[in-house]
């Protein structure tokens, strides 16, 4: 993947978004970096659209930093 394109200055810092062209598939690929979710796109607008919507799930996100930090039982 190449050309990362940032997002708009709105999104809580908290919450990482990258939008990046796949040259491979020749599709947008939009990703949020704290809740793994991720959504592809034939055009930068609609990536970004989702992207600029999209919510983390606080379930998934309690349960991933529980998982990733080696605390799991």
């Amino acid at each position: 993947m190449t050309k990362v394109i940032p997002l708009r200055p709105h999104r809580p810092a908290l919450v990482l978004m990258s939008v990046e062209w796949d040259q491979a598939r020749a599709l947008y690929v939009a990703a949020c970096e704290r809740c793994f979710e991720t959504a592809t796109a034939h055009r930068l607008d609609q990536a970004t659209e989702w992207a600029d919507g999209h919510r983390c799930d606080p379930e998934l996100v309690a349960l991933l930093a529980t998982v990733l930090s080696g605390t799991a039982a």
